[in-house]
């Protein structure tokens, strides 16, 4: 598996948790939450540039997040 890959960490009622990918997943969705909330703040400050930037990191950690997690599963269901 690409990104950081560390291994199998446990199994639960035969799901294998592979901690790298799951970890990868999952800090990524927390950086596109942390966007949308800044997307809310530039709204209301109605600052352009900013608005510009937080959509874009909401749109490109989303993604990266969202794909990530139905490529390789969380729990890694692609096995």
């Amino acid at each position: 598996m690409p990104f950081i890959d560390t291994g199998e960490l446990f199994e639960i009622g035969g799901i294998t948790i592979h901690i790298g990918v799951n970890a990868f997943s999952i800090l990524m969705l927390m950086i596109a939450i942390v966007g949308v909330w800044g997307l809310v703040a530039a709204v209301k400050n109605r600052n352009l540039l900013a608005v510009l930037f937080s959509f874009a990191t909401v749109i490109t950690f989303g993604f990266f997040a969202i794909a990530t997690i139905f490529t390789y599963g969380y729990p890694d269901l692609a096995h």
